[in-house]
């Protein structure tokens, strides 16, 4: 491993592990400001990244040229970073981890970059930390969402700042908040907070309660709150909340209906988990109701409604996984 001499009045240096919508987007925005790294396994997307650079459009318009490399493993040489951002589907964390671990650890523990999930879920962040045994997690709280429309561009319809980023605690308060300051500079507007977990589980039972539906209706938000769906959604917000009340996240008032209005607003959105059953992929339901149900279990609540979507979107991701096992182990 090789590391370049970087000075503090050398600009912040990131590094985005995922070339997909949420990932090509961050990158091209954090390149107004910093210099970025991003991780591209295929290599004829990679090719055309670093000859077109990245773009971004719609409800935000960036443009980039990051340094690609093909691998996590190869981020030693971008040494040393600032933070990573992992913008990957949570379905990837295993396969992350086990990349970025031997990166990590071949560093002095104070070299350590901060590492930044950049993702859907209730647990990502904790998934990481865990696999990692890496103090220096944080999470992100987006409320936007991207649709890749090339190999290097990602268009925006839905946005909704404030975005969060924190930690479990205020251990990294002050990283947060630089963090949140050069984020918003680069037009993604972040509030740093000390406690990211009523944050993380508003969006994660708003996501378990709308994406779900969406997807096995095959529909947009909008679509979903026009059908007969719109009362299985119902079932689901009602039952993620009672969940988090029980496990002593304070969500504050009015919470239910502070969702059914963000949901009005997100009407234009197609969820990911929506192209991700079109497209024969497997689904982010494990980092979304499956958390829900497991939570639900320590504290004795009732989720039959979670469940029930949770098995039939499970179903979808056993298709693919028989269709891998058929074919040797290769996805569609």
């Amino acid at each position: 491993m090789t590391t370049r001499s970087r000075s503090r009045e050398d600009p912040p240096r990131f590094a985005v592990i995922g070339a997909g919508a949420m990932g090509l987007s961050l990158a091209a925005m954090l390149g107004r400001a910093a210099e970025v790294t991003i991780v591209v396994r295929d290599p004829g997307k990679a090719e055309r990244i670093a000859s077109d650079g990245v773009s971004v459009h719609g409800l935000i318009e960036a443009t980039a040229h990051p340094e690609v490399v093909p691998s996590i493993a190869a981020l030693a040489d971008a040494m040393p970073l600032t933070a990573i951002f992992v913008a990957t589907k949570t379905t990837a964390i295993d396969r992350v981890a086990d990349g970025l671990r031997p990166v990590l650890d071949a560093l002095p523990a104070d070299e350590h970059p901060f590492v930044i999930s950049f993702q859907n879920g209730i647990e990502p962040g904790r998934d990481l930390m865990l696999r990692l045994s890496e103090p220096r997690v944080l999470r992100m709280v987006l409320n936007y969402g991207a649709t890749q429309t090339d190999d290097n561009a990602a268009s925006v319809m839905l946005h909704g700042p404030p975005h969060f980023i924190g930690g479990p605690d205020a251990t990294h308060a002050g990283f947060a908040s630089r963090l949140a300051g050069l984020l918003s500079d680069c037009g993604l507007p972040t509030e740093p907070v000390e406690n990211i977990e009523p944050f993380v589980w508003t969006k994660g039972v708003l996501n378990a309660a709308m994406n779900p539906i969406a997807a096995l209706t095959d529909s947009s938000v909008g679509e979903v709150l026009d059908s007969p769906a719109r009362d299985i959604v119902a079932r689901l917000i009602d039952e993620g909340l009672s969940v988090a009340r029980a496990e002593g996240i304070d969500l504050g008032t009015s919470i239910a209906d502070r969702m059914w209005a963000i949901l009005n607003k997100a009407r234009p959105h197609t969820p990911s988990m929506v192209g991700d059953i079109r497209g024969g992929r497997p689904s982010e339901v494990g980092q979304l109701n499956h958390q829900i149900i497991e939570h639900a279990r320590r504290t004795g609540e009732l989720v039959p409604t979670h469940e029930v979507i949770a098995a039939l979107i499970a179903s979808f991701d056993w298709r693919v996984f028989q269709r891998r096992t058929l074919t040797g182990g290769s996805g569609p």
